[in-house]
């Protein structure tokens, strides 16, 4: 059984790792997308994780830099990202099924 050290640590987020990044606020050295993968490779559905601890974070989405050349701190960064992984789990497509034993399936094998 794995135990984790962290106050943070809950069914959304095993291990605490978004919540941790999540208090660190703008000191989060990043990189944001290194942490979400961490993270989203723990869960059966992402998406709705993600969505649970926007609403338990008091996350809401932020505007996009008026400036194109200003780029996202990894804190903002991090909260962009969890948006879009909340997002990916509406859109009613059906999930792509790979590897050895979807092609056996396939096959009729």
């Amino acid at each position: 059984m794995v135990q984790y050290l962290s106050s943070h640590h809950s069914a959304d987020d095993p291990g605490g790792l978004i919540g941790q990044a999540l208090e660190m606020g703008e000191t989060f050295p990043g990189p944001a997308e290194d942490l979400l993968l961490s993270w989203s490779l723990r869960l059966d559905d992402p998406a709705t994780a993600a969505r649970n601890l926007i609403a338990q974070h008091g996350l809401r989405e932020q505007a996009a830099p008026e400036d194109p050349t200003q780029k996202l701190s990894a804190h903002q960064r991090l909260v962009a990202l969890l948006h879009e992984t909340a997002r990916s789990g509406q859109t009613g497509t059906a999930r792509r099924r790979g590897g050895r034993r979807a092609r056996k399936t396939a096959a009729g094998a």
